[in-house]
């Protein structure tokens, strides 16, 4: 059906609405959604499956998690390496420290500021120690 519509300029066409659904088949439709949740059917079985599987990944979450919370001692394990580690990083400093403060002291002992100055000229005093 197509309704026209008289302007001055001349009759215009425009397309008619589409039909409005029935309310009897949209009765049919809601009521016939129950009946495939019933046992036995694709979406009782899809829910089920659904339900039972969220019920059983939380159980083994939960499962893990007092398993994590109260057995596991990986973290006090790692925790005690991590402090020897920095025991051993410190001692390792100290040793390079020392070692380095021997080598200077073995480098003044054999400091002679005379054999730095120009020969018939006086000691500069920054040569000095």
């Amino acid at each position: 059906m197509v309704a026209v519509l008289l302007l001055p300029d001349g009759p215009v066409s425009y397309p008619a609405l589409p039909p409005q659904p029935d309310m009897a088949a949209l009765k049919r439709m809601i009521t016939g959604i129950p009946g495939h949740f019933q046992p036995g059917t694709f979406g009782y079985s899809l829910a089920f499956g659904a339900v039972a599987g969220t019920a059983l990944g939380g159980v083994e979450y939960g499962s893990r998690h007092m398993s994590v919370m109260l057995w596991d001692t990986e973290r006090e394990k790692l925790q005690s390496r991590l402090r020897y580690l920095e025991k051993q990083v410190v001692f390792n400093k100290e040793q390079e420290a020392e070692g380095k403060a021997h080598y200077l002291a073995s480098l003044a002992q054999e400091y002679n500021p005379v054999a730095t100055a120009m020969p018939f000229s006086k000691l500069d005093d920054a040569m000095r120690l």
